[in-house]
């Protein structure tokens, strides 16, 4: 309220300026020279006028909002702070904290986090885990966590089942493996903070920090709960490795599409071609996703020209992503997918299954097949939220169903050889002779 009330304000006295300005200009009208430097400074002035009171209007019809930056941002539908369900139950909330900071026995309550909580609780009415509220703190990580650079720990976070963050995979030179956290530990409390609740973002946000600081990790590992002290530092994420394996069948591992990605993918397909690639591995187990554009970019280079993704939104509207480099990998071509291989990773088994490019191998993706927008707030705050379905090109619908694979092929957990890789290298002899 504090913006709005500084703009009215600002009409104000804009509106007084200008009041003054025609006393002035009748009391001086006999005299032509004033009088025609006080037309000019009226034209300034109305403009001027018509411009604030123009934005006054817009603010309280809520579509121009002041942000505490400074920053303006407009809105296409009309929304103010009478609007909607908080306008409902701000009496009761006021009425249950009159009530409890007259009674409650152990004293008051953090108005910050109380506001927080709110806000995050709202979002999750939704009923979608997707959908959720960052703070300021929060959303600033977050915006910073999809370059490929970053001070923190140095680890490929997932979300589990029971809310902790699984490490999927630590880097060997990074802080969280040299402090002795491992793959397969399970992060369930940041400096105290229970992070089981969170979403997978707002905990990887808690997790990262200034260079030189330290973050306390409460980690589970099997029955054991163990707690590590990380000092954050500079981590430069390497989300591609390759290896020419045996009978020149190449091997990339993809962690996540990042935006560095696109680039270490190149790289290091262009390198396993010189070394005379005779078929080729591209393992996706356990890649959690990330950014739209890194995976056509890649699928755009291994895939022939045409539709590789397509989303949909709620009113029908429909946006096509189609590959236009002339490119296409020219040997055998085998994915491996587990139920873990989410949201990018999807639409690239999708893609590649579907143009018949090569065999998908694992066990059933995850099934996260919708976009996400985040819409920054005045404050600094943000909403991320759905608005989309994406469909491969043939129109599988993922979100709830995943990729089923051509070859289906379990890894057990006490397997002694990874058998998903196996049947992979077994294909490619088969393609390849």
């Amino acid at each position: 309220m504090d913006n709005m009330d500084n703009s009215n304000q600002q009409n104000n006295d804009l509106n007084n300026a200008y009041a003054s300005y025609r006393r002035e200009k009748n009391k001086n009208k006999s005299k032509f020279g004033k009088g025609l430097v006080a037309g000019i400074l009226a034209g300034v002035f109305a403009t001027v006028s018509v411009v604030g009171i123009t934005a006054g209007i817009f603010e309280r019809k809520g579509y121009l909002h002041f942000g505490a930056n400074g920053e303006v941002y407009v809105q296409q539908t009309s929304t103010d702070d009478s609007d909607g369900i908080g306008s409902d139950v701000e009496g009761k909330l006021n009425a249950i904290d009159s009530l409890l900071d007259r009674n409650f026995y152990f004293g008051g309550t953090d108005d910050e986090k109380a506001e927080n909580y709110i806000y995050k609780a709202f979002l999750d009415s939704y009923g979608d885990k997707y959908t959720v509220y960052y703070t300021p703190d929060e959303y600033k990580a977050i915006l910073e966590s999809t370059s490929g650079k970053f001070y923190g720990i140095g680890a490929v976070c997932q979300k589990n089942e029971d809310g902790s963050i699984l490490i999927a995979d630590p880097y060997e030179d990074a802080p969280a493996y040299k402090a002795g956290i491992r793959k397969g530990d399970c992060v369930v409390k940041v400096d105290g903070t229970d992070i089981t609740d969170m979403d997978l973002s707002s905990a990887v946000a808690l997790i990262k920090g200034d260079k030189g600081t330290t973050v306390n990790l409460e980690i589970r590992r099997g029955s054991q709960t163990l707690t590590f002290t990380v000092e954050r530092a500079e981590v430069n994420v390497k989300t591609v490795d390759h290896k020419m394996m045996d009978d020149n069948i190449g091997y990339i591992i993809v962690s996540q599409f990042d935006e560095v990605t696109t680039k270490q993918f190149k790289e290091a397909l262009e390198d396993l071609q010189q070394q005379g690639m005779s078929g080729l591995i591209i393992d996706i187990r356990s890649n959690p996703g990330g950014l739209l554009n890194s995976v056509v970019d890649i699928l755009d280079g291994l895939l022939p020209d045409g539709l590789i993704v397509y989303t949909e939104t709620k009113s029908g509207t429909r946006k096509e992503y189609k590959g236009s480099n002339s490119n296409e990998l020219k040997v055998p071509l085998a994915v491996l997918v587990n139920e873990d291989s989410a949201s990018a990773s999807e639409i690239f088994a999708g893609a590649v299954q579907d143009y018949g490019k090569g065999a998908i191998i694992g066990t059933k993706t995850f099934g996260k097949g919708i976009v996400q927008t985040i819409q920054p707030l005045t404050d600094g705050s943000a909403v991320k939220y759905t608005i989309a379905k994406y469909f491969t090109p043939k129109g599988q619908d993922i979100h709830g169903n995943g990729v089923t694979p051509d070859i289906e092929v379990t890894l057990p957990d006490d397997a002694v050889s990874d058998v998903q890789y196996e049947a992979a290298v077994n294909y490619l002899k088969g393609k390849m002779n």
